[in-house]
């Protein structure tokens, strides 16, 4: 086992004990509310900013920005809000454990997606291998797996997002 794995391990390991604090419903609230607020804003930021600007006494540009920033800040405080009602209620039928276990798979496969992301992200800007070289790439045993599982999730996340802007 290499210094990559073991980074690598340190980090899904934190995902799992995140999740497990969080729980799945919180994970997921603060995923969807994430990609959610974006779209949103993405929509209404214009609306809202023609509203925001003669209230604010301020450019339409400068209304636009905050717009964009006020909608995409508070869609996902809504779906904060509603998980954190969810995981009461879960709490109190006593689901709580598997809302905590479900979590804290979600929260390795959250950060393992992230951990591959940031592989891609190396890869891309360093492709000469300076940063990590690509005898310690071939030793990891955990490098090229956690490429490929990001990988298996980018054209998936691009033709959702392609057809949710078409919406």
């Amino acid at each position: 086992m290499t210094t990559i794995d073991i980074i690598i391990l340190a980090v899904t390991g934190m995902g799992v004990i995140m999740g497990l604090m969080k729980g799945f419903v919180k994970q997921m609230a603060s995923i969807v509310g994430l990609i959610a607020g974006l779209l949103v804003a993405r929509a209404l930021f214009g609306t809202v900013a023609e509203r925001l600007a003669p209230a604010l006494g301020t450019s339409t540009t400068i209304a636009q920005v905050l717009a964009f920033i006020l909608i995409w800040v508070a869609v996902p405080l809504g779906f904060a809000f509603v998980a954190s009602l969810l995981t009461k209620a879960l709490d109190a039928v006593h689901l709580g454990w598997l809302n905590r276990w479900l979590g804290s798979g979600l929260g390795a496969l959250k950060y393992m997606i992230l951990i591959g992301l940031a592989i891609h992200v190396i890869e891309y800007i360093d492709p000469k291998d300076e940063m990590i070289s690509a005898t310690k790439k071939k030793e990891s045993v955990l490098y090229y797996p956690m490429r490929d599982l990001s990988g298996i999730f980018f054209p998936v996340f691009k033709n959702v997002t392609e057809q949710l802007i078409e919406i």
